[in-house]
């Protein structure tokens, strides 16, 4: 598992920041079924079985192993990284750059400046 991960593509980041899937990633800190996360978030095992499918399509979540439970077999999943961060990146052609900005002395410059270290570090972590 890695520390951190940053969300570089559209979908992704919309499979992530759904409030019921951002919960399931937050409880997938250790490996877990779906029958296990129904009780803790409140929702059927369809549905966070449902949802658990969608994480793992987009590499948020991966299958850790299975667990015999009575004659049924469990799916264990845990999250890739213990944080996300979403990056400028997956706004593409609308995303902050700070060299669209006028005044360097404003905070959207600031801001601008920030988000291109978070892609530049994003692209650093992915060719290590």
């Amino acid at each position: 598992m890695l520390d951190i991960d940053v969300i570089q593509k559209p979908g992704v980041a919309i499979a992530a920041l759904d409030p019921i899937r951002s919960r399931l990633l937050a409880e997938l800190a250790e490996p877990a079924s779906a029958a296990a996360l129904a009780p803790r978030v409140g929702l059927a095992r369809q549905k966070v079985r449902y949802h658990l499918k969608t994480l793992e399509s987009h590499g948020l979540i991966t299958e850790t192993g299975n667990r015999r439970w009575g004659g049924l077999t469990e799916r264990l999943y845990v999250a890739t990284a213990t944080s996300y961060v979403v990056s400028p990146a997956a706004f593409g052609q609308v995303a902050i750059d700070p060299g669209r900005t006028k005044d360097r002395l404003s905070a959207g410059y600031l801001i601008a400046l920030a988000a291109r270290v978070v892609r530049e570090v994003a692209d650093l972590l992915k060719r290590s």
